[in-house]
């Protein structure tokens, strides 16, 4: 079937340009002038929009299986086309952790069938004989944790760290890396608010690890991407690294790029997440590396909870993501906070590359026609109680937003627009390497 998509302000090479769109099956076939003709079966009309390559989300926790009372593949991806992300990739910290291939195969069987978007899998490679059988049964990459011990596997050390980086490239697979020294993380009480647990998680718990990482990641020809970078401190160290070092990813998410730690006192617990808000100052400096193309990835980091465990003595970390980004993020492009071009190339450029994903992350001849459309609006509200997530509570609740996803196209075929909402559409595929 071929598709025409016309009346689009399109996303081709950091320009916005008139052109129509032609695709054919779940192909781009050709971006032509809205003059050319060409015979269709179907038109889709864009109003103006803005029409940008599939919004990727490089950082993303599902959930399902033991954890499926907090999102499941259905649920999750369904949120993630409503926010306009076409492909997705999973986080690794499930329960049990997606550590051994026979995980990963029942993560991506639980997947079949049930998502609305591309799923992509990072796996936790806790056990490095194991390292290249995991990278077989097709993970995108690899995901460790430095302040938190998962199957007795402690990746806080330097020395462990380059026994990953040894075996991890000789898969050619990506390593990405939650940067926090447990050594410099205090420890909580029984019963403590967001600010308590903020400052438990102080910045040079960031700032040590990612000198570890920075050092012991010059020594392998191997991309590693440092997530959810919070600090500016942390920011600036990564920075002078990437000089030397191309191979060095940065990461940061909506939340630390708009809130800052007074969220902390107006949404309490709702608003703890790891690392944690920090000052106004960090937030300026995250988005002058925006400003700058220091920020390689820009990934939500979406992590579903019920209210009860975040409400709890002790806050699960951490709140949804997928259907807030775009309002904040456009929003602050809108108001001159952020550039636009460096938002979008983040959202897309910046985690094909990083996943050597070749078909995704441009709009072009033969990329998958996957399509996020955005529109710029009159000021309206966040409503959280509305997400299609399970997870309905957000800190950007009742922020003020101007920015919408309007369409989302998947593999050729609408998977939601803001009149109909989500399309019983299961149009998703996994992907791998």
């Amino acid at each position: 079937m071929l598709t025409r998509i016309i009346n689009g302000k399109v996303w081709i090479k950091d320009q916005i340009v008139e052109r129509d769109i032609i695709i054919e099956g779940v192909k781009i076939k050709k971006i032509i002038k809205k003059t050319e003709g060409e015979q269709v079966d179907r038109i889709i009309d864009a109003k103006g929009d803005l029409i940008l390559p599939g919004l990727i989300d490089a950082h993303a926790h599902l959930r399902d299986g033991n954890l499926s009372y907090k999102e499941d593949f259905s649920s999750g991806t369904r949120a993630a086309i409503a926010g306009g992300f076409t492909l997705v990739i999973d986080m690794p910290n499930t329960n049990p952790p997606v550590s051994n291939s026979q995980r990963l195969i029942e993560r991506k069987t639980l997947a079949h069938g049930r998502i609305y978007c591309d799923v992509g899998f990072l796996v936790m490679p806790t056990d490095f004989s194991k390292i290249t059988q995991l990278s077989k049964s097709g993970c995108l990459g690899f995901k460790v944790y430095t302040h938190r011990v998962f199957e007795d596997a402690n990746f806080s050390e330097g020395e462990r760290l380059r026994s990953l980086f040894k075996e991890a490239m000789k898969t050619n697979r990506p390593i990405s890396i939650h940067a926090e020294d447990p050594k410099k993380i205090h420890k909580l009480p029984e019963s403590y608010d967001a600010e308590e647990h903020s400052k438990a998680h102080p910045k040079g718990a960031e700032i040590e690890m990612i000198k570890e990482i920075i050092k012991v990641a010059s020594d392998f020809p191997i991309k590693v991407r440092i997530c959810h970078i919070s600090t500016a401190e942390g920011l600036q160290l990564f920075v002078e690294s990437k000089r030397y070092n191309s191979n060095l990813f940065s990461e940061v998410t909506p939340a630390h790029l708009a809130l800052e730690t007074s969220i902390l006192r107006k949404v309490g617990k709702l608003a703890v997440v790891e690392p944690p808000i920090r000052e106004f100052k960090d937030v300026l400096a995250l988005r002058k590396g925006v400003w700058d193309g220091a920020i390689d990835v820009i990934g939500t980091d979406h992590a579903p909870h019920t209210l009860t465990e975040k409400l709890a003595d002790k806050p699960s970390s951490g709140f949804p993501g997928f259907e807030t980004a775009v309002p904040i993020l456009f929003t602050l492009a809108k108001g001159g906070f952020l550039p636009l071009s460096n938002v979008v190339k983040a959202l897309t450029e910046g985690p094909a590359k990083l996943y050597g994903l070749i078909e995704y992350g441009s709009i072009d001849k033969d990329k998958v026609a996957n399509l996020t459309f955005i529109k710029f609006v009159p000021e309206y509200l966040i409503d959280s109680s509305k997400s299609y997530s399970k997870a309905k509570f957000s800190p950007f609740n009742g922020f003020k937003a101007e920015a919408i996803v309007t369409r989302t196209i998947v593999r050729g075929e609408t998977v939601f627009t803001s009149e109909d909402g989500v399309i019983d559409l299961k149009n998703g595929k996994i992907v791998e390497r």
